[in-house]
């Protein structure tokens, strides 16, 4: 049986140069959709096709195989892989998991396809890091966490610095609660040895949006160092002080 993540896949396979085909997925997300996607994120019919329309606009070529299973919840969960050519012509690929959970109507309501392999390492580190801070349980993140970040990881706003798995943990958690985005987008990414610099686009209550970048240091496949450059700051942590001092 054809399930609404098949459809999913098959309505992105299917789009032309043009992209028009992705107009289908309207009838595939619910009108409210939050879609995480490699470590992007937006809620709202509108945004997710406007943000596949910026994925497929990377690719000359693509195409995906995935595997779905139904959950007694009515969730659908499964595999996903992704392989082409980009735009120069040089061959790409991606993969990772993926959940999905259906309203009542059938659409999909939520969907997550996380990116844990590709032949981007610096794409696939950007969206792991990005992930973390979408994870909504502390245990969760913490043990997430052991696997992108160092344990003596620093996190360097202009204005304050988290040294640890631990502080970086609680301070994520403090975000979450009270200054959480709409929405997440990588603009672009490109590394430098044990460096990658990646500039970012978020969007937050009252129509307000930041732009920024940050620079990643790493140690191997762990990122030890994170510095966030933007002239935004102030909106990115607005909701935050109240509560930062003592990170509760």
């Amino acid at each position: 049986m054809t399930t609404a993540l098949d459809r999913y896949f098959e309505v992105v396979d299917s789009a032309d140069s043009s992209h028009s085909g992705l107009d289908d997925l309207r009838e595939v997300f619910a009108e409210h959709v939050l879609l995480m996607h490699s470590g992007e994120m937006v809620q709202g019919r509108d945004l997710a096709v406007d943000l596949h329309r910026a994925r497929a606009a990377k690719w000359k070529e693509s195409r995906h195989h995935w595997t779905t299973t139904e959950e007694a919840d009515g969730s659908i969960t499964g595999s996903w892989s992704q392989a082409g050519l980009d735009l120069r012509g040089n061959g790409s690929s991606g993969s990772g998991h993926v959940a999905a959970s259906l309203d009542s109507d059938g659409r999909i309501s939520r969907l997550h396809l996380s990116l844990t392999g590709g032949s981007d390492h610096a794409r696939v580190l950007i969206a792991k890091h990005l992930d973390i801070w979408m994870i909504p349980d502390p245990v969760e993140r913490a043990k997430a966490m052991e696997e992108i970040y160092a344990e003596n990881i620093t996190f360097m706003e202009p204005d304050d610095v988290f040294v640890g798995r631990d502080a970086l943990n609680d301070y994520i958690d403090v975000v979450q609660r009270k200054a959480p985005p709409l929405y997440g987008r990588l603009v672009s990414h490109f590394q430098n040895k044990e460096f990658i610099h990646w500039t970012w686009d978020f969007g937050f209550p009252g129509d307000k949006s930041a732009l920024g970048s940050e620079t990643l240091q790493l140690n191997g496949n762990l990122i030890e160092k994170v510095i966030i450059f933007s002239a935004d700051m102030d909106i990115v942590i607005e909701g935050t002080r109240q509560a930062h001092d003592g990170v509760s």
